[in-house]
């Protein structure tokens, strides 16, 4: 019984922190997802319940086609599934560095899609290389937007994405931290936030709260950003990493949602 008073306690303490927070998901996924066989899928008609159980206000969606099919089939998911989007829920596109006479629907000319709020790029799944001569089209238009750039750590080269960073250092750049931890990858984390400005950080698959502690102090907590990677991880990972991290309560309401909104918020649709 003293167990289960100790353990009622200390989940009374997590209600209670996670109840001053109001999170918006900058990484929700729709569809099969890819190297996680066991995992189930999600479609848009399990969005709004998926949220309400997590208290969810908000949040970025992408979708598997994207990865594992084509950017052109996913944007084209994103697409039809528009008008059956929650409110205040939002697409991240896939993109490519465009070749003349190039299939439809990719991002990089014209206006962008009324929904679209973020591109996302797959160097290594997609077989281009990060340089300003490949993807430099692609960060003009987001920048002309102010659309974020989005792109997984174990998709890109340190290097290349610092010089591309310093290339255009008004784009704002989200490395997540998807698919596989971020751990191994930290000192390099480190150095290029510190290096560079633009660059932020979704924390879906970060370490844990005491990096996250760490990592507030040392930059800021206007570079983090909170995100689930719904439905492969439980949303509730990486909200108690936010709600156990040693820092301020306005530094974790950054975090949870404040920090993406004032991103969207920016963008010139």
């Amino acid at each position: 019984m003293q167990y289960e008073k100790v353990i009622q306690e200390m989940a009374d303490e997590k209600r209670a922190g996670l109840s001053k927070l109001s999170f918006y998901d900058s990484n929700v996924w729709l569809g099969k997802p890819a190297f996680f066989p066991l995992a189930g899928g999600c479609e848009t008609a399990n969005l709004k319940k998926m949220f309400e159980e997590f208290s969810i206000e908000g949040a970025l969606v992408s979708h598997w086609d994207g990865v594992t099919v084509s950017a052109q089939d996913g944007n084209k998911a994103l697409v039809e599934c528009r008008k059956d989007l929650p409110d205040d829920v939002y697409t991240i596109w896939t993109g490519l560095p465009l070749i003349p006479h190039e299939q439809d629907p990719l991002p990089g000319t014209g206006k962008p899609d009324s929904r679209l709020r973020g591109l996302r790029l797959f160097p290594k799944t997609h077989h281009y290389l990060l340089t300003v001569w490949s993807v430099g089209g692609l960060c003009e238009w987001c920048m002309e937007y102010r659309i974020p750039l989005f792109i997984w750590h174990v998709e890109v080269d340190w290097e290349p994405l610092h010089t591309l960073a310093r290339a255009y250092p008004d784009l704002t750049i989200i490395v997540e931290t998807q698919w596989q931890k971020i751990l191994y990858q930290n000192r390099n984390l480190y150095g290029i936030m510190n290096s560079d400005e633009n660059i932020y950080l979704e924390i879906s698959n970060f370490v844990g709260p005491d990096f996250l502690t760490h990592a507030v102090h040392v930059f800021g907590a206007n570079r983090f950003l909170y995100g689930s990677f719904l439905p492969v991880n439980d949303a509730y990972a990486a909200m108690g990493m936010v709600v156990d991290a040693d820092i301020s309560l306005e530094e974790k309401r950054l975090i949870a949602g404040g920090n993406m909104k004032r991103i969207l918020r920016g963008v010139k649709i």
